[in-house]
């Protein structure tokens, strides 16, 4: 199911900035507000879910509402061509699938307590997030295949199809996984609630490293190289192919080394990764560069969640809406970025100020136990 939710979402993220910016011809200022707007609602969204979803007995309508949610937001982006109803509805409905998709993290987490051991719990979840990666090998190319070839309507609608279809295939073939009494566990503890403060702003640090880079790249690749914008669906695809293994060897490395140590590890290689493609100055080099991005996101995104609930135990869906927030909080100020500075200063430069910003990030995780 990991797979099939990544694929969708793989599908549509990296052609957005395109159709925002290309397909309603409007100015970098208004490409960041959309993203600054989607990801604002998606916070909001997130936090009303956290603590409500642990009180529900099954996730899977929840799963399939996010699905439906998805389809929604689709046919916004197939035929609108307005600007200001992509941002009020399209990026709103966005948001509230992505909010919901949440409770798929939750319930593996969930399904693991129950059949594995606590050691596999880490290995399970990193295999969970790989089915993610493996979506986003083939998913953009394809989606900017598919853009290009059919047209913002079809493409769209073709992908709302789809997310009719993964919302039945949550609800039919998932397994349910029971809920169990978490009363006898002891209170999360001050000094846990403190470490995941910080590892909010960090993880948010992070994310919005990456949020820029989604959608700088595409936009940068014309400007600064005069290249087509769809080598960056080839280009992230490498990235999520490199991810696979990398998820999979540090969920292994997470039952052995601490997954904080790891996490660190992934910041230091984005810094490196956008101080590389700042200076780059041919196609071959960013697809070199992608092995950096491979384990910033395969350590991050790979055991970013495992160390939220691990933190939180007994409330996978509460942790889980946690990370997906810090995800959200990383989303607007990446969009922040883009709206704020794209403009004056080109998309190449931008990549400057994200170095900056995973630099902040591997320093606030510096400050967290090593555990």
């Amino acid at each position: 199911m990991s797979f099939v939710v990544g694929l969708l979402f793989a599908l549509v993220m990296p052609t957005l900035s395109v159709l925002v910016a290309k397909g309603l011809g409007v100015r970098p200022f208004l490409v960041g507000v959309f993203f600054v707007a989607m990801a604002a609602s998606s916070i909001v969204f997130s936090h009303m879910l956290a603590t409500w979803s642990d009180k529900v007995n099954d996730r899977r309508p929840l799963i399939m509402a996010g699905m439906l949610f998805g389809a929604a937001s689709c046919l916004v982006f197939a035929f609108s061509s307005n600007y200001w109803v992509l941002l009020g509805l399209g990026s709103t409905l966005f948001s509230l699938s992505f909010a919901f998709t949440s409770q798929m993290f939750a319930h593996a987490r969930e399904f693991a307590d129950q059949r594995l051991t606590l050691g596999q719990n880490t290995l399970f979840n990193s295999i969970v997030r790989a089915g993610i990666a493996v979506a986003w090998v083939s998913g953009p190319p394809i989606g900017f295949a598919l853009y290009n070839y059919l047209g913002i309507q079809r493409h769209y609608t073709y992908v709302a199809i789809a997310y009719i279809a993964a919302g039945l295939l949550a609800w039919l073939a998932l397994p349910k996984a029971e809920k169990f009494d978490t009363s006898a566990l002891a209170p999360i503890p001050a000094s846990h609630k403190q470490q995941v403060v910080i590892a909010i702003i960090a993880f948010a640090f992070l994310y919005a490293c990456n949020q820029t880079y989604l959608i700088a790249l595409p936009l940068y690749l014309p400007e600064h190289l005069g290249l087509d914008s769809s080598y960056a669906g080839w280009i992230m695809g490498t990235a999520a192919a490199l991810e696979i293994p990398i998820m999979i060897f540090g969920g292994w490395l997470g039952t052995r080394y601490p997954l904080i140590a790891l996490i660190r590890i992934g910041g230091l290689c984005a810094a490196a990764l956008y101080l590389g493609i700042w200076n780059a100055t041919a196609l071959w080099q960013l697809f070199v560069l992608q092995l950096l991005n491979a384990v910033f996101i395969g350590f991050v995104a790979g055991l970013g969640m495992t160390w939220f609930q691990d933190m939180m135990p007994g409330k996978a869906g509460a942790a889980s809406a946690l990370y997906l927030n810090a995800n959200n909080i990383g989303n607007l100020l990446g969009s922040l970025v883009i709206a704020v500075f794209a403009e004056a200063l080109g998309y190449r430069h931008i990549f400057l100020i994200m170095i900056a910003i995973a630099a902040c990030a591997v320093v606030t995780l510096s400050l967290l136990d090593k555990r």
